[in-house]
């Protein structure tokens, strides 16, 4: 028996807080929380599928097209068909995108720092290694039947 509330319980609750925290933080700057991941991870690597994005940005493919077009119609994002194959679409962020981005990220380290106030960088390391772990170790756990 688990004394305490559970590791799923803290988790979700976890999220709640900081989805309500990111979502007052990207207000300002006309960006929801798909978009900004979205846009973080564009950052990072250029060439992720529609399909990898959604996935990594817990939307739909059909959601993430959408999403992908009106960034790119608000010239946070450039894209340019592919040499090799003339029907794929390489996605990366245009300079505006980035300076969004960039702005964005300094928010968002504002409130992981109060977020994580009295962590120590050890602590911080291995709650993100837990995490990642964890993660890992549902995927392709069955989810339940549907009732």
């Amino acid at each position: 028996m688990v004394e305490g509330p559970r590791f799923s319980y803290a988790v979700g609750n976890l999220d709640r807080s900081l989805r309500r925290s990111l979502v007052a933080i990207l207000r300002p700057f006309a960006l929801t929380v798909a978009e900004y991941t979205a846009l973080s991870l564009i950052s990072r690597r250029d060439g992720y599928s529609n399909a990898e994005l959604a996935r990594r940005s817990f939307v739909s493919p059909q959601a993430m097209h959408e999403m992908i077009s009106s960034l790119e119609n608000r010239g946070f994002l450039e894209r340019a068909s592919s040499e090799s194959h003339r029907s794929m679409r390489h996605t990366h962020l245009s300079e505006r995108g980035r300076e969004l981005l960039d702005q964005c990220n300094v928010a968002v380290d504002e409130m992981e720092e109060v977020m994580l106030a009295g962590v120590s960088p050890q602590q911080r390391a291995e709650i993100i290694a837990i995490l990642r772990q964890s993660a890992r170790n549902l995927r392709g756990f069955p989810a339940p039947p549907s009732q």
